[in-house]
């Protein structure tokens, strides 16, 4: 250093305060290339460690330590954390090809408007690597001031200096890409919004090219910021001011933080709130750029030695004093640099050097003091002291441009690894699929789009059964039912078992954008289609058809009954077309009285209503038909069990149901086993399956079809009231790829529910089971939101997002309702209070165990007599589809909706979230709930509004 340096430190004026702000010279994917230097740029995933055990934080953080000690140590880094906004655009790019049928566009671009009008912020956490010097930096000033006034620059990239620092960026990816951080190269559009956004602070598009030179790099530096005392003032290109901008330094930590908890200082970003004018809270938008650098022990020792030293000499010059006292400070630091250094040297203790440093934006400067105000109570309260840095905020900001370095070296620290890792920078919430469509957002510290694809198992060769478990009421059906609906829209085939007879509206949402679809009641005209002889192959039906007959005898004649059944399917299995209506005249031409007995009661219970389903001479007819469209299958007049009864106490109808309901499912499943059938995508949605986990035989037919689906390319979509019954099927547990928690209140249920998300069962967990439907105010319901475990095994808190009003208005569909069904184009009509959730609501649980006898009227619009199809071997089957939509509807080619209006988008990072517009995710909710479950809504059926048909809703 030089003697002039030194005077400078000495009265705190460094000669990095001095350097003129960077010149960029190139930006490539991966690479940001200055005058004085060449850095590497990554993008961080973020860790999903939102409801991580301490265990599981403790060795990732370990993992972090070490992998920064053996990749990164020595070397000059920059951390930058901000944010950017999720746009309707590029979720709409991100779908591209996924769909196929129906109006496609159209429902993609609901979903796009949807994400739009929710604003919601996306975190990027992007790391750059120092990676060489490109000049020393005071020939780098001469030569530029030199450039300058010649209005020329000298300064190029030569292809050979590019291709040598490309080869060391993607020599880093792949270092850091294998570490907890999973990082990947930034793309260069990336690189240049992250300086631009801080040049602007508003609406810049980034640059779409692989390297970015010349013009495009002028355009990005091209803004006014003019520093104040305590505050940046950004100008736009009319001169108007843009944003205020504070940049605050990290001045005092506690010596001890802990992890979970308050050490988690970088995590904590999005959980910064202020005070508005009406008392409110809302989001404050905060940024961080942390210039690091993790010491060697080489370089730590020698750092620690000239402390101690430093220490040392300070001790003996007091001792000399006139007092001969030393401060205890002093000897304090003394102490700790030799402890320090011992464990450096035995334990493997590893240090970094770091400057943290916040900003904050607003429009106004009133709103800067009070989001300033927010920032500094928010880390007081941990312990930690922020402060905005006074005549420093050119510098400071400076410093928080990439390309840039250093300039305030006082304002920093000298901590253990992992105290400046176990800020959780990279932490947060993530889960879904990595692609496919948006089915809600995430509700952690890190808002997001959640993608869940049902058909997608297959594909990956994973296994195929999503479950959705927790009470009723509380939005499980509905998230089911769009999750079939998105299946429907990319070509899959999607049969739905509608138990409790109100599901038609999903049928109306797939009619509206002219998805195939048809809501199908199976009534005696298809007897025998819920035949197990006639649906499954010999080898199984010889095992499970007698069960089925079985089922449906009174408890009485059961044990006498076991063995001429299973003689007799033995028989018929052999003739040309076998059939449990033949069982039974076998059993009824039997010698014996007690088989005679035995065949007339199955007999009696099979020629009347849905036993003929069940049991009943075959008709030839089959409902569903295997054309690609989501397909609602109904069942007037099912009676079904309560699950807590006992199978020896149901009545003939009850068992009746049950048999029904199993054939059913078989024969759903046997269809997607069809040869010809194989290749095509197959979702099958089954609600209320705790009906069937109930009896051993309908949970050894749950078990088989979750083991077949992959093979078939079925997927299985359940849902369920309860999870204890589901851990009683370790063959089905086995099959659960991704998991949709909703609340539960019993010991035993709640237990259940985290041993399949694999979360312990502990009290915070348990409360989080309890409480995930509750909103912030303990009083009201929060439909939709739930625990989410995906196929990963990554658990994470949703809220499942319904895409629009219209949506929600037709998944309400109810035998009082007058929708218009027809698959015409989109009509918005008067808003009349919808309810999506109101299919499954606690006071409507009982339905489903009554018959469903107001079926009929509820279908009426779209419910079809069945038409010839394409014949299974030896079953002739009815196809049901007259609401078809032609599969190839052109789509409009100039990105307009179906109803013409043209939906503009800004293009890719065109809107980092300005200093207003911050995403408030209770208040996004508030909004949203007061919209889709207003609090009053009247009865058609009374016109007073105050009898029966009254019906509260809760936000």
């Amino acid at each position: 250093m030089k003697i002039a340096d030194k005077l400078l430190n000495l009265v705190g004026v460094g000669r990095e305060r001095g350097l003129p702000p960077p010149r960029l010279v190139a930006i490539a994917d991966g690479l940001l290339v200055t005058e004085r230097s060449a850095e590497a740029w990554f993008l961080i995933s973020v860790a999903n460690t939102d409801l991580a055990t301490e265990g599981e934080q403790d060795a990732a953080l370990d993992a972090a330590v070490s992998a920064a000690a053996t990749i990164l140590g020595d070397r000059l880094s920059h951390l930058k954390v901000v944010w950017g906004r999720s746009t309707g655009l590029d979720y709409i790019d991100s779908v591209a090809g996924h769909y196929r049928i129906g109006d496609h566009e159209g429902w993609a671009q609901t979903r796009a408007d949807r994400i739009d009008e929710m604003r919601m912020p996306e975190r990027y956490v992007a790391l750059g690597v120092h990676l060489s010097d490109r000049d020393p930096r005071a020939t780098a000033q001469v030569r530029g001031s030199i450039s300058d006034a010649l209005g020329t620059t000298s300064w190029r990239v030569s292809a050979r200096e590019l291709a040598h620092l490309d080869e060391r960026v993607h020599k880093l990816a792949r270092q850091l890409g294998s570490t907890v951080w999973r990082a990947h190269t930034a793309p260069a559009e990336v690189i240049s919004w992250l300086i631009s956004r801080e040049m602007h602070r508003g609406a810049v598009a980034a640059p779409r090219r692989g390297l970015i030179t010349g013009a495009s790099l002028a355009r990005l530096t091209s803004g006014r910021v003019v520093p104040y005392t305590d505050h940046l003032r950004i100008y736009d290109s009319r001169g108007q001011i843009a944003a205020y901008t504070s940049v605050l330094a990290m001045t005092d930590f506690p010596e001890e933080l802990e992890t979970p908890g308050a050490g988690e200082w970088l995590r904590t970003l999005s959980e910064i709130k202020a005070i508005d004018d009406d008392g409110d809270e809302i989001d404050v938008t905060v940024e961080a750029s942390v210039r690091f650098r993790v010491l060697t022990k080489k370089t730590a020792r020698h750092l620690v030695d000239e402390t101690r030293k430093s220490a040392k000499e300070q001790r003996r010059s007091a001792a000399k004093g006139t007092a001969e006292e030393t401060a205890d400070e002093i000897v304090e630091t003394e102490r700790i640099m030799r402890e320090v250094k011992r464990d450096i040297n035995r334990s493997g203790l590893t240090l970094v050097e770091d400057h943290p440093r916040l900003l904050v934006s607003a429009d106004t400067r009133e709103d800067l003091d009070a989001y300033v105000d927010a920032v500094i109570a928010h880390y007081a309260d941990r312990g930690i002291t922020v402060a905005a840095g006074a005549d420093e905020q050119r510098d400071l900001w400076l410093e928080s441009l990439p390309g840039d370095q250093l300039r305030v070296p006082d304002l920093g620290h000298v901590r253990e690894s992992t105290a400046f890792f176990g800020s959780w920078f990279w932490g947060g919430a993530s889960i879904g699929d990595a692609t496919g469509p948006a089915i809600g957002y995430l509700t952690g510290s890190t808002p997001g789009l959640v993608r869940f694809d049902a058909a997608a198992g297959s594909a990956l060769g994973d296994a195929t059964t999503t479950l959705f478990l927790g009470r009723s009421g509380r939005g499980k059906t509905t998230a089911a039912m769009l999750g079939g609906l998105d299946s429907a829209f990319a070509g899959a085939w999607v049969p739905l078992l509608d138990l409790k007879g109100d599901a038609a509206g999903v049928s109306a949402v797939a009619a509206e954008y002219g998805v195939p679809t048809a809501v199908i009641e199976i009534t005696a005209q298809f007897s025998g289609a819920a035949d197990l002889l006639r649906v499954l192959p010999v080898d199984d039906a010889l095992l499970q058809a007698p069960s089925q007959l079985m089922l449906l005898l009174p408890p009485h004649l059961r044990g006498a009954a076991e063995a001429p059944v299973m003689a007799a399917t033995r028989a018929e299995i052999q003739s040309p077309d076998p059939s449990s209506w033949g069982v039974i005249q076998r059993l009824c031409a039997a010698e014996s009285e007690t088989t005679r007995t035995v065949g007339f009661a199955l007999r009696d219970l099979v020629e009347t209503g849905l036993g003929s389903v069940v049991a009943g001479p075959p008709s030839g007819l089959s409902s569903l038909t295997t054309n690609p469209g989501l397909w609602v299958v109904q069942m007037p007049g099912l009676t079904l069990p309560s699950p807590e009864s006992a199978p020896e106490s149901w009545s003939p109808i009850e068992r009746v149901g049950m048999a029904c309901l199993r054939g059913c499912l078989a024969w759903m499943v046997r269809t997607t086993g069809r040869r010809e059938f194989r290749g095509r995508s197959k979702v099958v949605i089954v609600p209320e399956v705790h009906l069937l986990t109930k009896t051993p035989d309908g949970a050894s037919f749950l078990d088989y079809i979750a083991r077949v689906g992959r093979a078939l390319g079925a997927s299985l979509v359940l849902d369920t009231q309860d999870p204890a019954s589901i851990l009683k099927l370790p063959g089905l547990v086995e099959q659960i790829t991704t998991l949709f928690a909703f609340s539960l209140r019993s010991r035993e249920q709640v237990d259940s529910l985290l041993e399949l998300l694999g979360r312990p069962q502990t009290a915070p967990y348990q409360t989080l089971v309890r409480g995930i439907n509750t909103a912030a105010n303990g009083k009201s319901i929060r439909h939709g939101h739930c625990i989410m475990r995906d196929r990963w095994d990554e658990v994470a808190t949703v809220q499942i997002d319904i895409p629009s009003q219209r949506v929600a208005e037709l998944l309400r569909t109810t035998p009082e309702s007058e929708h218009d069904l027809e698959p015409t184009q989109p009509i918005l009509p008067p808003y009349e209070d919808p309810d999506p959730f109101a299919e499954d609501d606690e006071d409507r649980a009982d339905a489903a165990l009554q018959p469903a006898a107001a079926a009929a009227s509820q279908a009426e619009a779209h419910t079809q007599e069945p038409v010839q199809d394409t014949p299974l071997p030896s079953v002739p089957v009815v196809e049901t589809s007259n609401h078809h939509a032609p599969t190839d509807t052109p789509a409009p080619s100039n990105g307009t909706a179906p109803n013409g209006v043209d939906h503009h988008h800004p293009p890719r990072y065109e809107e980092p979230i300005g200093p207003d517009e911050v995403y408030d995710q209770e208040a996004d909710e508030a909004a949203y709930n007061e919209a889709m479950y207003p609090a009053n809504e009247p009865d058609p059926t009374n016109s007073n509004g105050n009898g029966p048909g009254k019906k509260e809703h809760v936000a």
